[in-house]
């Protein structure tokens, strides 16, 4: 039996024995461990990529910025800021003083253009008169022209007689010539039928068309509400609405979705129709479960007010955001979402792995 040698003393500690170092437990330390996590790290980041996420998620809803059609002061605030209010219900008065007077304008020159057309109608009737009896002048004048030419032949009259017949019935002939022109120019300021409606009479019409314009601007002064939901950013009394200009919105508060801004390399697997959790900041760890509706055709810096010029020289690659559209499935009783709320949200692309996309086999 060999005897154990032993333990080198330790001076510094007080002659207490050094322990015996152990080189595997090195080994162990530096080498075998930290292959172990790096082997496990890499196992986990292969066989995961099935859940694809993002913070950069906000809720939606339906949003209608009411603008007038005509510009004048707010005279009345039929609802109050952030009230529920039904789709047609007044919402705002907006002063109309202009627009009654404009409307009378316009039911005078509509009277006025229905009496210059019954004018018209009376002037063809005294012209066709006229006409008649013109032609009928015309007609006694030739023959008796030609009566005084037949007694001028047997020498029974004198030869000034039949001059002043002839010039009788050149006089009468172009009287009747020239009714015929007036005749025509009373028919073409009827529109070309004398016997057309007085309201079908272009004249007419068109200071109709003037009174519904006026009529039309008059029920412009009272702005309704296009749809059902929550109205905001309401004007005071007293305030200039410009037209065209927004100065009120209704959000909808039926069915909201989820905008969700993936970054494009996370898209590869995402499909319409898959589904997908959803996380509102507001309301902690609760969940909502949707499914993901549609994905944007283009990234969210191709809709930029100044899009970016990536011909440039100074270009630099940067990941771009895609939004994708989730529709939530609510539930009665669940908290109310509003607009512009952050969510965290993560899709469920379905069963399949990084590894498996490295090999080629990605579903």
């Amino acid at each position: 039996m060999v005897d154990e040698l032993p333990l080198p003393l330790d001076e510094d500690a007080g002659g207490l024995p050094v322990p015996r170092r152990l080189p595997w437990l090195r080994t162990l330390l530096l080498w075998v461990v930290p292959a172990l996590v790096l082997a496990l790290a890499l196992a986990w980041y292969a066989t995961g990529g099935r859940y694809v996420s993002t913070d950069n998620a906000y809720v939606q809803q339906d949003r209608v910025d009411v603008a007038p059609q005509l510009t004048a002061n707010v005279r009345a605030v039929l609802a109050g800021e952030n009230q529920l209010v039904a789709a047609g219900m007044r919402i705002l008065v907006l002063d109309d003083v202009d627009q009654q007077l404009a409307l009378r304008q316009a039911q005078a020159d509509l009277a006025s253009a229905h009496a210059e057309v019954e004018g018209l109608k009376a002037s063809w009737r005294e012209k066709l008169g006229e006409l008649q009896v013109a032609r009928r002048t015309a007609a006694y004048m030739v023959r008796d022209y030609q009566r005084q030419q037949e007694l001028a032949g047997r020498h029974l009259v004198a030869d000034i007689t039949v001059d002043n017949a002839h010039r009788d019935a050149d006089t009468a002939l172009g009287n009747a010539q020239v009714l015929e022109l007036q005749l025509a120019e009373a028919r073409a300021r009827l529109a070309g039928n004398p016997d057309l409606p007085a309201d079908q009479h272009p004249t007419v019409r068109a200071a109709a068309a003037v009174v519904e314009r006026a009529r039309l601007d008059l029920a412009h002064t009272v702005i309704q509400a296009p749809q059902t939901g929550v109205v905001s950013h309401l004007p005071k009394v007293g305030d200039r609405a410009i037209a065209g200009e927004a100065c009120f919105a209704i959000v909808v508060d039926q069915q909201p979705w989820v905008e969700a801004n993936f970054k494009e390399t996370d898209l590869g697997e995402v499909r319409a129709g898959q589904s997908v959790s959803v996380k509102v900041d507001t309301y902690g760890s609760r969940r909502w479960q949707g499914r993901v509706e549609s994905i944007a055709q283009a990234t969210g810096a191709e809709f930029a007010l100044l899009p970016p010029q990536n011909a440039s020289g100074n270009w630099v690659k940067v990941v771009q955001r895609i939004p994708v559209r989730i529709r939530l499935d609510t539930r009665p009783g669940d908290p109310p979402l509003r607009a512009g709320m952050s969510a965290n949200v993560e899709i469920d692309t379905g069963a399949h792995s990084r590894l498996a996309a490295w090999l080629g086999r990605s579903g």
